[in-house]
């Protein structure tokens, strides 16, 4: 029984068994820098950065998982104290203040299992980038988004001035 004894990275298992293991993992793997920086999870919009991760991870895989979807939710949004009032599942705080801390370094590692490390590489850096932004904007969502839900409308908009050019 050797306590280093870790699982081959295969997608759909977890890829790392135990805490040794992990450690070498977040020394050997090279994070983006913005990695460091924190998030403050109170002043970003929780219901549109979970839309968007649900969506990330089913064009990802190329199918819908909602269990490794809710996965990626919970790795990078934890929930917070005051916002459940269950009481029970509170936070995974470093500071007992009600403020939730996540290491994207790790939650990407545990992704790696599901979606591959590239691509779950490429899909912490992408939230992590965009949570950053969501807590600096006026309502919480990021710019890149705000900028997506626009341009569709215009289109939108575009095209009904379309159809109804049509009918006259």
């Amino acid at each position: 029984p050797n306590s280093q004894f870790t699982m081959p990275t295969i997608k759909g298992t977890a890829s790392v068994t135990d805490n040794h293991a992990q450690l070498k993992l977040l020394r050997s793997t090279t994070f983006p820098s913005n990695f460091s920086q924190k998030v403050d999870f109170t002043k970003i919009h929780r219901g549109v950065i979970q839309h968007w991760i649900e969506e990330r991870i089913t064009a990802l895989l190329g199918f819908e998982d909602d269990i490794v979807g809710s996965t990626a939710v919970h790795l990078f949004l934890p929930e917070a104290a005051p916002s459940s009032s269950e009481g029970g599942e509170a936070t995974t705080a470093a500071g007992g203040g009600g403020e939730a801390e996540v290491d994207p370094r790790r939650a990407q590692l545990d992704l790696a299992g599901f979606l591959g490390e590239k691509e779950a590489a490429e899909f912490a850096s992408e939230l992590w980038t965009m949570m950053l932004d969501a807590q600096t904007a006026p309502a919480g969502v990021p710019r890149k988004l705000v900028e997506k839900k626009k341009e569709e409308m215009r289109r939108q908009r575009e095209l009904q001035q379309q159809q109804q050019q049509q009918e006259k």
